[in-house]
């Protein structure tokens, strides 16, 4: 009875140790492969979860790229729009300094004839001169003997002869008296040999203290 208890109590002894190495028995293999392929799998997790790890920083950069892409597409179809519109601002400015430039070559070619018309007519006036000074240097000639002669003082009415031999050049008047203002002339010309001349009151006006006095230019003609 003492040697089969004896026996048992061994082979628990033994099965203890099989189970348990650190009891001072063998190693036991299911265990220690037990003991691997966990060690294998904790790894095989950490190694998991770093690339998922990864893979969600990865995902977050990726979100962060395209939104900052979509704002840069934004941000070039408005700078494509503010171009079309430069584009169309400087067409238009374009057409503007053409008709501009054509109006300026109009201007121009009106300046121009105006200047050829004013050339024209200068020359024109200058050519009247000479003919005219060359008239009165030919009058100036043929009269000699010039003299002024003032007639009498008449109330409306006054005249001024030549003397005889002489022909009149020219003539005119000289309203005499306080109220020369309130006088108009209504005729001045020549008469013969003598020069006439017509005055009356103003309308509206006062006072008759004024004379008419003719005046002629004479002179011998040849």
């Amino acid at each position: 009875m003492k040697k089969r208890y004896t026996v048992l109590c061994l082979s628990v002894i033994f099965a203890l140790a099989l189970a348990v190495p650190a009891l001072g028995g063998p190693s036991n293999p299911i265990a220690s492969a037990s003991a691997g392929v966990k060690s294998i799998a904790q790894k095989a997790l950490k190694k998991a979860k770093a690339a998922q790890t990864a893979a969600n920083n990865a995902q977050n950069t990726a979100n962060a790229a395209s939104g900052a892409a979509a704002a840069a597409q934004k941000d070039a179809n408005s700078a494509q729009k503010d171009a079309d519109s430069a584009q169309k601002s400087a067409d238009s400015a374009g057409k503007a300094a053409a008709a501009a430039q054509g109006t300026a070559n109009t201007a121009l070619s009106t300046a121009n004839a105006a200047k050829t018309a004013a050339a024209a007519a200068q020359s024109s006036a200058d050519s009247a001169k000479a003919t005219a000074d060359s008239a009165l240097t030919a009058a100036n000639s043929k009269m000699s003997g010039e003299v002024s002669v003032e007639g009498e003082a008449g109330t409306t009415f006054g005249i001024a002869g030549c003397p005889s031999g002489k022909v009149p050049t020219g003539g005119g008047f000289i309203i005499t008296g306080a109220n020369n203002n309130a006088a108009t002339v209504t005729e001045s010309t020549q008469y013969g040999t003598a020069w006439i001349v017509f005055a009356k009151q103003i309308e509206g006006t006062s006072g008759a203290g004024w004379g008419t006095v003719a005046t002629v230019n004479c002179a011998t003609s040849p």
